[in-house]
């Protein structure tokens, strides 16, 4: 104890003594303080300084976010596309959950800057975070998008005056592989190692090899709502799912929602997706929502009442095991399942985006992360 207060007391002398030096020598502590040279803000961190209505935060110096108070969601704000972060498959935070793909001109109506306004790839984890530009190196609309597996490949069709151009860009390199550039719809799909394509030019359907770059023409039953898993490829058509063993190309069995042949049109899906494994299927009539299970080979559906939310309703992005859906780019529904795979009363709802005229074609791509959840 006695030791602890001598210790206390040559403290406070050395205190003392350096404070009186200070005085001695003409200047006080405020004054040496002010000698040391100061950090000079980015212009971020200017920006940032500021008080804003919206409780802005600049993340580059022409483009910020604003969190939403009823939920706390990010809203984007991208006036200069190219200073924002890219995709990056080195940054492994970004793979911690599942991720969307979307299209998004996000400077049209905002800005003269042909570049701002034209259409971009970009990408966005489900939970409405970690926003990344994936590819803005062409010039077109775009009309499809399938990431690879692998995370490492991106499918893209987009259309201009010279034709409708299927490529490849390869993530890692920023390599551009050119597949085609015939006019008519364009379908994608995968190989569940992510070592070829298929897709469609010149209105047949062929297979491209990453590893030999070889293109043979070929003739397999595929479209954009396909997916292979475990040797099987399962294919969404507009009554149902086929499914297919991917090697032999043999047909194995069918699950359909056995549409009534005098009225068709009540049952002919006009929109649909499918899950990362295919094992449920989502398909919405004019009059009727359905959901398919491939290895129950069952269904379930309901008549749409426009005057309420379905319970099969907003499933355009089905997740792994059907636990999560999403629904939506620019204005984003996520829901939780329930044990039925049903819509209830569990779900979030905000704006992503706040600038441009639209963002649209939302696809789901690593999707097994995080077991699937979205959140």
């Amino acid at each position: 104890m006695i030791v602890m207060k001598k210790n206390m007391k040559s403290a406070l002398k050395l205190s003392l003594l350096s404070t009186l030096l200070l005085v001695g020598c003409g200047q006080d502590e405020s004054s040496v303080e002010s000698k040391q040279p100061k950090k000079e803000l980015t212009t971020v961190e200017q920006k940032n300084a500021q008080e804003w209505e919206d409780g802005r935060i600049y993340i580059t110096e022409h483009n910020y976010i604003s969190y939403q108070d009823n939920n706390g969601k990010p809203a984007y704000y991208i006036y200069k596309a190219k200073e924002w972060p890219r995709e990056d498959l080195s940054h492994e935070s970004s793979y911690d959950l599942p991720r969307v793909l979307f299209r998004w001109d996000n400077g049209e109506g905002e800005t003269d800057d042909y570049y701002e306004r034209k259409d971009k790839v970009w990408s966005i984890k489900t939970d409405g975070t970690d926003l990344r530009l994936v590819a803005d190196e062409f010039d077109g609309n775009v009309r499809l998008m399938r990431m690879s597996p692998n995370n490492r490949y991106l499918a893209l069709a987009y259309a201009n005056s010279d034709g409708m151009f299927k490529v490849i860009k390869d993530l890692k390199t920023g390599e551009y592989i050119e597949l085609g550039k015939s006019r008519g719809y364009p379908e994608f799909l995968w190989a569940e190692d992510s070592s070829y394509l298929y897709f469609t030019d010149q209105w047949q359907d062929w297979k491209y090899n990453l590893k030999t770059s070889e293109t043979k023409e070929v003739e397999v039953q595929y479209n954009e709502y396909s997916v292979i898993y475990t040797g099987k490829r399962y294919v969404l058509n507009d009554y149902g799912v086929v499914v297919y063993d991917e090697k032999t190309n043999e047909w194995l069995y069918s699950v359909g929602v056995n549409p009534d042949e005098k009225s068709l049109g009540k049952y002919k899906f006009i929109k649909k997706s499918i899950s990362p494994t295919g094992r449920f299927a989502w398909g919405e009539s004019g009059r009727k929502r359905f959901l398919i299970d491939t290895h129950k080979k069952t269904f379930n559906y309901e008549d749409i009442d426009n005057n309420k939310i379905g319970k099969y309703q907003y499933l355009d992005i089905i997740g792994l095991n059907a636990n999560y859906a999403r629904s939506g780019a620019g204005n984003t529904i996520l829901f939780k399942l329930n044990d039925k795979k049903e819509i209830d009363d569990n779900y979030k709802k905000w704006a992503q985006i706040a600038t441009g005229r639209s963002a649209t074609d939302s696809t789901l791509y690593n999707s097994f992360a995080n077991n699937g959840s979205f959140e």
